[in-house]
């Protein structure tokens, strides 16, 4: 594994120079080193023979052949500060550290690319077309993965420089379907960091009219519009936008079964504007569940969206009875599970709803018997408030609600049920 060119470290002269960006006092140092002489870095200058143009071959010098305790070649630190016309310098002199890695496995193109310098970036990709002779020889240095699996591209995304990712979507577009060793794609994180310049230059068409080869890879199998889902509307319709495969990405499920339109609701800030424009798009997702049967109308009471509850039986007036999830519960019973008032006031204030009322999940609980069993007095007092809802009923267990109120709800606040169905067992 390459750590760069040798075990020498920088010299703190030559490191300042680096730092400072002193392409004349390089220069000079450069030309101490073919002509021989002494300098302050004598004990890692050597003697070499000028060529006709002037240039060392690669890989001759010494000066530049020492790195720091990363890692670290003059070209990385040139790169890292922003220095173009330096690493310019560095390049014609010694060609070869344009491939070289740090320690995290950092070309100098990734340095260049975390710290935002667009025109050290592209001195650094001419170098790699100029050096392999063709694009395709550039191609694996241009796709050099850090320790992380990262490409430059990646390292791009991630800090937020719109300017270097359209610098490597014009002059290295494969980098874009490249996952990182997370799975994740340049575009799923860069949906997930919230840039919309970024997401759309990672999308924009080749200059030939071709798609952007992007992938919309994340982890677990979700895709860049899981995660728009849960950052932004704009973003979101950046991706469905994307031809061809933008609208396709609205039914892909990830490892849990979950579609972008799961996302969009268990977001914890409410994304209400991107759940409508998924639902307008696709309006067979209000009908999709994950893989513990959950549709997104659980998901919607389990967040306790009253509104996005309203839109999804919208859609789909006639089926929300059916949707039970992996437990046998409907959306009443998920509502009253994890204590959401303003779900269970609307639900019980709705004669549409009475069915759901005395509704029994795998074990023979209504929602009643859920709120004594989660000791939510609130839930219970709401559901007895409706002429539906049948006290009698036990479960599987031949255990009623008022059973369970006696067992979880606070002494005093079983009362009420008792006295409308006799005895405690």
């Amino acid at each position: 594994m390459d750590f760069g060119p040798c075990n020498e470290t920088l010299d703190t002269e030559l490191l300042h120079v680096l730092t400072s960006g002193d392409e004349v006092r390089m220069a000079d140092l450069l030309g101490r080193e073919r002509r021989g002489h002494g300098h302050s870095l004598s004990q890692v200058a050597i003697r070499v023979d000028d060529d006709d143009d002037g240039r060392a071959p690669a890989g001759a010098s010494r000066l530049l052949g020492v790195t720091t305790g990363n890692g670290n070649t003059a070209l990385h630190v040139a790169a890292t500060r922003g220095h173009a016309a330096l690493a310019a310098l560095v390049c014609a002199t010694a060609p070869a550290l344009a491939a070289t890695r740090n320690r995290f496995l950092d070309t100098p193109l990734h340095c260049a690319a975390k710290s935002g310098h667009r025109d050290v970036a592209a001195c650094l990709l001419s170098e790699m077309l100029r050096a392999g002779g063709a694009a395709s020889a550039a191609l694996p240095l241009r796709r050099a993965t850090n320790c992380l699996g990262a490409t430059a591209l990646h390292e791009a995304v991630r800090n937020g420089h719109a300017g270097v990712v359209a610098l490597l979507m014009a002059e290295a577009p494969e980098l874009a379907s490249v996952a990182n060793d997370g799975g994740v794609s340049p575009l799923y994180l860069a949906a997930t960091v919230g840039s919309v310049d970024i997401v759309r230059a990672l999308l924009h068409p080749l200059p030939d009219g071709t798609p952007s080869p992007a992938s919309a890879a994340g982890p677990d199998g979700r895709t860049a519009l899981h995660s728009a889902a849960t950052t932004s509307k704009e973003i979101a319709r950046e991706i469905l936008d994307w031809k061809p495969e933008g609208r396709t990405l609205l039914t892909k499920a990830d490892s849990s079964g979950r579609t972008p339109l799961h996302f969009a609701i268990s977001s914890q800030i409410e994304r209400f504007d991107v759940f409508q424009l998924f639902l307008d798009a696709e309006p067979s997702l209000a009908l999709v569940c994950d893989i513990q049967g959950s549709f997104p109308l659980h998901v919607a009471a389990v967040m306790g969206s009253v509104r996005i509850v309203v839109e999804l039986i919208q859609k789909c007036p006639n089926n929300y009875n059916d949707l039970v999830d992996d437990r046998g519960r409907n959306f009443l019973h998920c509502a009253v599970e994890h204590n959401k008032e303003s779900i269970v006031r609307y639900i019980c204030r709705d004669d549409r709803f009475g069915i759901l009322m005395n509704a029994m999940d795998n074990e023979g609980n209504t929602p009643l018997h859920l709120a004594a069993e989660y000791g939510h007095p609130r839930m219970v007092s709401l559901l007895l408030e409706t002429m539906s809802v049948d006290v009698a009923i036990t479960n599987r267990d031949g255990l009623t609600a008022a059973d369970l109120a006696y067992r979880h709800l606070q002494p005093g606040l079983h009362y009420f049920l008792v006295m409308e169905h006799g005895s405690v067992h």
